[in-house]
């Protein structure tokens, strides 16, 4: 096959799965709206190490949430991926978390997120937004204290530098969600 040959079939080819509307993009979609992502970054072992432990309890408590692990190059992948709603949580160390939540030191770039408490242990955070789905937000907090112990997981109180999530704090006070947050 000449040069001339292979650049009109790569066109073609191109063109084609264009048109049909096949993109990862697409798929990443998709994925995203049957699985729960929990995002982590390969920069930081501990996070990641973490991150699985939270998907297997997760899965196991709610298995139809699928969650999985999603590895970004570097804890900055994170925030840009929270910041735009394309994955709703995140493992993050308690600095990092600190330094999103304030658009400071390397999340500059993505301004304040406006970000809320799941859980976290004494080195780590899970993250989400504060428009995360207080339904979604409850049940993650209650598979992961009630199937986590051993991770010495707590729920921060209204107090904390970054506030809890909504549902996370309805579970630690005993208390239902309000049906109007129940989306």
């Amino acid at each position: 096959m000449g040069r001339r040959q292979f650049l009109r079939l790569a066109a073609a080819s191109a063109g084609w799965v264009l048109l049909c509307g096949h993109s990862p993009y697409r798929q990443w979609i998709v994925y995203r709206q049957t699985h729960l992502v929990i995002l982590t970054s390969r920069d930081d072992p501990g996070a990641d190490e973490l991150g699985e432990k939270f998907a297997a309890i997760v899965r196991g408590a709610l298995p139809d949430s699928h969650a999985a692990v999603g590895r970004g190059p570097r804890v900055q992948r994170i925030a840009s991926l929270i910041s735009t709603q394309q994955v709703g949580v995140g493992v993050v160390s308690r600095p990092n978390a600190l330094a999103m939540y304030h658009g400071e030191g390397p999340f500059r770039q993505y301004g304040a997120i406006p970000l809320r408490v799941l859980v976290q242990n004494a080195a780590y955070r899970l993250v989400c937004r504060d428009d995360f789905v207080p339904q979604h937000g409850f049940l993650l907090a209650e598979a992961l204290m009630q199937n986590g112990r051993d991770l010495g997981l707590s729920i921060p109180d209204d107090t904390s530098d970054i506030p809890p999530h909504v549902g996370a704090l309805a579970f630690a006070k005993g208390r239902p969600l309000d049906p109007r947050d129940a989306r």
